[in-house]
């Protein structure tokens, strides 16, 4: 979900975090482990040993590491450690488990994160039976830059308690730095999930290791920008730039669908411009920092992005009548319809009394994010690099440009042979089919596109014999279609077997992406009927939303079924892990 006034360019909800591919193998169930050849457990063992169900709820990949934290503790302390996805796992399963450790972070307003819509709707449902024999911890991911702040991991814990089920540990809710805290609460709640009963046994298997890229937003790797191409025409009213950066001798490896984490850093301007409005020295140094005012501005701190806390600062200074009532009446779609296009520079410009000196200042910020984008390249095409496609956010507001934080970093700030501080959050949750010959549905406008062309690289450099139907749009063909070269070579090819296009505003009555998929309808709902796998990538708010609908729309018209049949025959391909989505 991105926060109102710059809506392209806002940090995923949550904190990224990166592990490295060999970690997988944490993954494995009880089941399987206590039947590795490995021998890391023997089912004789697991009887005697305690055992922690790890459950995670994510949509970029952060819950999901610290739920494979939290198994390399418990493992490390000799438990059982099963870790699973929350749409993994049946009520009957659920209802079973005795110790529960529960890693969920909120998506967008206060929404569950796609792998655990299904499961709080069955734990929300009035048939779901008492739970008087589990005890459980809950640890919330969110950002505290959203009203409804790790809301996701509130109701869970609620629902949890209204069942019966007793808390080892108090909810833990984590803001955007999460990383030391999270680790504490980890480290303290592994123990208390042991019922004394049973013996702990060291697990040995070389597998389950918790091997990390040693590339993180703490400590960034300094990549080099080697291509930075336009892909928009001249006459878009959007700015589509196109990446290629050198993963050198990082060691950092990548797969489709994961996303390549951005560090910023703040354009100069807007930094000299609030420290002239605040009357402050650049040069200044603040108690307990060893760097100046205007380098934490710059590195350190979000300046375009105002924290509630800073609204709330404001408003107080402001004598600003519709702020104080947006604020004071607690209306939400009143309060970000006020922000819409204002920048922290727009909210000290309410009053040219608002004052504040450098230690307040900087006490009402949050720290500067990193970025998520989605990778848009095959690491089997691209050997060493990756590659990312980006629209430039920049818009005129109180007779000033302001600009996007990190897309016009990317496009203004770096040149090309330049360093930029990345990191890889893994999306185990949006990969291509196991299976080579399943077919691919993807719907993907704008830079929605961009894991899609990653998918169709992959699957052509591995040969998958599996139909490929890609749905495209944007505002105009003239300007808008990007990567128009490439993706023709791809259906000339064959790799992709459907190609069909919506460009909104070449004709009186828009179309876009969802009317495609519907005139397509029956063709659609035939390659899911034939193990197809749908897939999403793009805007949450509106088109996700419509994409949808008109996918349930398709199933109740060509599937022959009610309006709640076609809902559930959706949330079954959802169950399979047949409809994938990247939204934000």
């Amino acid at each position: 979900m991105k926060l109102p006034f710059i809506p392209e360019d806002a940090p995923y909800t949550g904190d990224q975090k990166s592990w490295l591919k060999g970690f997988l193998a944490g993954m494995q169930s009880a089941k399987a482990l206590a039947t590795s050849k490995s021998g890391a457990l023997t089912a004789h063992q697991s009887d005697v040993t305690p055992i922690v169900d790890i459950l995670f709820g994510t949509q970029t990949g952060n819950a999901e590491g610290l739920a494979m934290d939290a198994a390399a503790v418990a493992r490390a302390q000799g438990f059982q450690a099963n870790v699973q996805g929350l749409d993994d796992i049946s009520m009957d399963t659920f209802s079973s488990m005795k110790n529960v450790i529960i890693t969920i972070a909120t998506y967008g307003e206060g929404e569950m994160p796609d792998n655990a819509s299904l499961f709080w709707e069955s734990l929300n449902s009035s048939s779901m039976p008492r739970l008087s024999d589990m005890k459980f911890g809950v640890l919330g991911l969110g950002d505290t830059g959203y009203d409804e702040f790790c809301q996701a991991g509130k109701l869970i814990d609620m629902r949890l308690e209204q069942l019966g089920a007793h808390r080892l540990v108090d909810r833990l809710d984590c803001d955007v730095d999460y990383e030391d805290i999270a680790s504490d609460w980890i480290n303290k709640t592994i123990p208390l999930t042991n019922d004394g009963k049973s013996k702990p046994i060291v697990v040995t298997d070389e597998k389950l290791a918790n091997v990390k890229s040693i590339w993180n937003r703490k400590n960034p790797y300094p990549a080099t920008l080697r291509v930075n191409k336009l892909l928009s025409g001249e006459q878009s009213l959007k700015e589509i730039r196109h990446f290629e950066i050198d993963l050198g001798d990082s060691g950092i490896t990548y797969d489709t669908g994961d996303a390549l984490n951005i560090m910023p850093i703040n354009d100069d301007e807007l930094v000299k411009s609030i420290l002239l409005r605040l009357n402050l020295s650049s040069e200044l140094v603040l108690v307990g920092e060893d760097k100046t005012l205007a380098d934490l501005l710059k590195y350190k701190y979000e300046i375009s992005t105002p924290s509630r806390n800073f609204i709330a600062a404001i408003e107080v200074q402001a004598g600003d009548d519709l702020l104080s009532h947006v604020l004071n009446n607690g209306d939400k779609q009143a309060l970000a319809d006020y922000l819409w296009t204002k920048d922290v520079l727009d909210l000290l410009n309410l009053n040219q009394d608002i004052k504040f000196t450098g230690s307040e200042f900087v006490g009402l910020l949050k720290p500067l994010q990193h970025r998520a984008y989605s990778i848009s390249s095959s690491p089997k095409k691209h050997v060493g690099s990756v590659h990312l496609t980006v629209a430039s956010v920049r818009w005129n507001s109180n007779e000033r440009e302001h600009l996007g934080v990190c897309s016009t970093f990317l496009a203004d700030r770096v040149d090309v042979d330049e360093k930029v501080g990345i990191f890889v959050s893994p999306n185990k949750a949006f990969r291509i089919p196991d299976n080579n010959d399943s077919p691919m549905i993807m719907v993907g406008p704008g830079t929605g596109i961009a894991p899609f062309r990653a998918f169709l690289e992959e699957r052509h450099c591995i040969g998958a014999e599996g139909k490929n139907w890609l749905f495209f749009g944007d505002q105009t063909r003239s300007s808008d279609y990007i990567y128009e070269e490439e993706l023709a070579a791809l259906k000339d090819s064959g790799v992709l077997s459907r190609l069909d296009l919506a460009f909104s505003r070449d004709q009186d009555e828009k179309i876009y992406v969802q009317h495609k998929m519907s005139e397509h309808g029956e063709d659609l709902f035939e390659w899911l009927q034939n193990g197809g796998y749908f897939y999403v990538c793009g805007d949450a708010t509106r088109m996700a939303k419509d994409v949808d609908q008109a996918l349930c729309d398709i199933a109740s018209k060509w599937g022959n079924l009610t309006a709640d049949q076609a809902r559930e025959y959706v949330n079954n391909l959802k169950r399979e892990k047949r409809y994938l989505r990247d939204v934000y």
